[in-house]
């Protein structure tokens, strides 16, 4: 019933996965990492680092690799610009095809660390003995900072998918009712499984206002908090396949191969309650709406 097809991926898009060069030492290159996702038949993956923009390696692989899309992104922490528009123009112009939010730069995240969150694994490893400007994307009363609606708006009209990094529920909310107000639809809420804050309460309202979350296979690693992965099936029962995607958000050296994750991810999720049909909305059909392909 729970058969192992080889051939699972075909037409799947992986939209977060990390890979060389980067600060730490991971997986492998995103000329190796297209070689194997061609070989599998997915239509592409999105590669990201937390400091520095991934469109070079984007068009490295591309150029080499026929018969899958590697696509590059930009963090906008410190290092990569921060909340700048600028940013996002650029790289957007550059062929990015997605944005974070601040991620090991988000006080949000930050606060988790010191809470002894797992996540204090990567973002103690980004600071290389400097001080950090933590950063939220909301102002004193709770509102929308205007940089980060400027951001917005150039995501609208470059047609690329905002992401919320390591921001708090409360932040996402708010980005998710300027994003629905402007109509912009490639608002995605990033590995929400892996904060306990937010609630399948938050993430309905979340995807109410048109967010769609995508769901983290890395957090059911040993390394990353051992979730059991029939939580991930209960979100989507929970807000509907069509308010989802999944990634594996792999890419660590002791993490199995990217693309070997992603088809395993499946099997899992099947295994614990999602249908054929969910499965090719999260890693098939919303993907490619979060990026605009079709």
């Amino acid at each position: 019933m729970y058969g192992f097809d080889k051939r699972c991926l075909e037409g799947a898009i992986d939209l977060h996965v990390h890979c060389v060069p980067d600060y730490v030492p991971r997986y492998c290159d995103a000329i190796d990492l297209a070689k194997e996702a061609a070989e599998a038949g997915m239509r592409g993956i999105v590669i990201k680092s937390h400091l520095i923009p991934t469109i070079g390696s984007a068009q490295l692989a591309n150029q080499i690799v026929e018969g899958t899309t590697i696509w590059g992104s930009v963090a906008l922490n410190n290092p990569a610009g921060g909340l700048n528009p600028r940013t996002v123009i650029a790289n957007a112009k550059a062929g990015a095809k997605e944005f974070w939010l601040p991620t090991i730069d988000a006080a949000f995240g930050y606060k988790k660390a010191a809470e002894d969150h797992w996540i204090k694994y990567y973002n103690g490893g980004g600071n290389f003995g400097r001080p950090i400007e933590y950063m939220t994307v909301t102002d004193e009363k709770g509102e929308l900072k205007p940089e980060v609606r400027d951001i917005v708006d150039v995501c609208k009209e470059y047609n690329v998918c905002l992401a919320s990094g390591h921001i708090s529920p409360e932040e996402t909310l708010e980005v998710a009712k300027y994003a629905h107000e402007i109509g912009f639809t490639q608002f995605d809420v990033t590995h929400p499984n892996i904060w306990p804050e937010y609630t399948f309460e938050k993430m309905k309202e979340l995807t109410d206002l048109g967010a769609t979350l995508s769901l983290g296979y890395g957090c059911t690693m040993p390394h990353n908090g051992s979730v059991h992965p029939k939580y991930l099936v209960d979100i989507v029962k929970y807000v509907g396949a069509e308010h989802c995607t999944m990634i594996t958000d792999f890419g660590q050296t002791y993490s199995p191969s990217p693309v070997e994750g992603f088809r395993v991810f499946r099997m899992i999720m099947k295994r614990f309650g999602c249908d054929e049909r969910e499965l090719d909305l999260m890693m098939k059909v919303n993907p490619a709406r979060m990026l605009a392909l079709d």
